[in-house]
């Protein structure tokens, strides 16, 4: 009777311990799986780059520990869409061929709206050549030392201290643009011509008002001005007080109606990965199978007798980029750069856009660093009259907005610094960037070139990322 008794109490207690290492099996596999994944690079480390060799599955980055790598994510999620088998078995294994469903939930950027392009009308052009006599000012005939009064000048530097009531002076380089917009009661304002082996100078009339563009292909301009109380600004061209000088450049003088880019109806939003409704991934395993329709999870699920929940939050490291790429219209907004730069940006730096149609295309680049929070908007376009490659930059930083003027020498391409479409920073200071081609109108192909290796400057950006699993086992 007693030997019955234990031997039944036996036989209950094992039932007991069989089902509690059971469930404390189910209670952990998920966590199980999730350490895996976001604590260990996978074998071999480097899988991304071709995951038909991936033997263990795991998404930290190696150059960057205790973060997972943006890249195996997407790497992970194509293999799964492309139902690779090597991620399938990969996956088996980690879960111990039981089912799951993983959702990647990514901090991200949010851009929308509209960005409104009124390319520049050209009202008339002249080309200057080296060894000529070139003023622009307000009186007839060769007035050097007088001044015409501007709206603004782009860019508003100063390369050497003026003389008298001249405060500063621009030299404008070969490759460089000037551009100032005329006030409106800037009347008789001319420019004069003289060029070398000539009888007559010729003379050209510029209406008030109008913004004035001078591109300077060779050789180097010298520009006088000042900053008035009023905000307007007295410019000098050429600067040499009171005296005709030959010039010592070749290029374009051209003006006309300034154009412009308008981003009021832009908003762009940064998404923490805890915001995410849905998820940016979802990986699903059922019976030893990829699953991708929703509603058969769904009831893969409920025929289950258990199901268990886990979660991660860990920084992830993302940096996008490559030295080109080309871009069509369907694919919009398309991502190019993503990455922190922690070096200030040399003047050397550029990028260079490049298209055949008459059109527009717009790019934009948010920005967030160490004491810089802002966009910057640019357009580059050609026109079927005026095949000339131009660009306008809108950029506000830290609740100020400037506005930047470039032209090219080529008809099918124009070269932007870096610098001027992002913006500076200091030594010891790090700058977000997010850069997409947001819009393109009546341009059928796209590329973008980095010419100067960006990526030497760049290591990748550090956001949040959630990783929710849920595990069960169907019948």
């Amino acid at each position: 009777m007693i030997i019955g008794m234990i031997s039944t109490t036996s036989t209950a207690l094992k039932s007991e311990i069989t089902t509690m290492v059971g469930w404390y099996e189910r209670s952990n596999v998920g966590d199980d799986i999730l350490d895996i994944l976001v604590k260990t690079p996978g074998d071999p480390e480097d899988w991304e780059t071709d995951p038909s060799t991936l033997i263990h599955l795991g998404l930290e980055n190696p150059s960057y520990p205790d973060t997972i790598d943006f890249k195996k994510v997407e790497a992970l999620n194509n293999a799964y869409l492309d139902n690779d088998d090597a991620i399938r078995r990969a996956l088996l294994n980690l879960s111990m061929g039981r089912d799951f469903s993983l959702g990647l939930f990514l901090t991200k950027i949010e851009i929308s709206g509209d960005v409104t392009v009124i390319p520049p009308n050209t009202e008339g052009s002249v080309d200057v050549e080296e060894e000529s006599q070139v003023s622009i000012s307000q009186t007839n005939g060769f007035a050097f030392g007088r001044p015409v009064i501007a709206e603004w000048m782009n860019p508003e530097r100063s390369d050497a201290e003026g003389t008298g009531n001249i405060d500063h002076v621009i030299n404008i380089t070969a490759g460089e643009s000037f551009v100032f917009k005329l006030t409106g009661d800037n009347t008789n304002v001319r420019i004069i011509v003289h060029e070398p082996g000539s009888g007559q100078p010729s003379r050209y009339d510029i209406p008030s008002g109008v913004v004035v563009h001078i591109d300077v292909d060779t050789g180097y301009l010298l520009i006088g001005w000042t900053k008035l109380s009023d905000g307007t600004y007295k410019i000098w061209i050429p600067y040499k007080p009171g005296n005709p000088v030959w010039t010592t450049w070749s290029g374009t003088i051209w003006w006309g109606q300034q154009g412009g880019v308008s981003s009021s109806d832009l908003n762009i939003r940064y998404v923490y990965a805890t915001e995410v409704t849905h998820a940016d991934y979802n990986i699903t395993l059922v019976n030893g199978k990829f699953m991708y329709d929703p509603t058969e999870v769904g009831k893969s699920m409920e025929k289950s007798p258990w199901i268990t929940y886990s979660e991660r939050r860990v920084p992830m490291s993302k940096i996008v980029y490559s030295s080109q790429y080309t871009v069509a219209p369907s694919g919009l907004p398309k991502e190019l750069y993503v990455g922190t730069i922690y070096n200030p940006i040399p003047e050397y730096m550029s990028l260079k856009v490049q298209f055949d149609d008459p059109g527009y295309i717009v790019m934009v680049a948010w920005l967030r660093g160490t004491n810089v929070s802002g966009y910057s908007v640019m357009a580059a376009y050609r026109g079927e009259s005026d095949p000339t490659m131009r660009a306008i930059i809108n950029q506000t930083i830290n609740g100020n907005t400037i506005v930047k003027y470039y032209s090219s020498q080529s008809p099918d391409y124009i070269v932007i610094p870096w610098k001027d479409f992002l913006t500076t920073i200091k030594p010891g200071e790090n700058l977000d960037v997010y850069v997409w081609v947001y819009k393109m109108s009546n341009v059928d192909s796209l590329t973008v070139t980095d010419l100067s290796g960006i990526s030497t400057l760049m290591k990748p950006q550090t956001s949040l990322a959630v990783l929710r699993l849920r595990v069960w086992d169907e019948p």
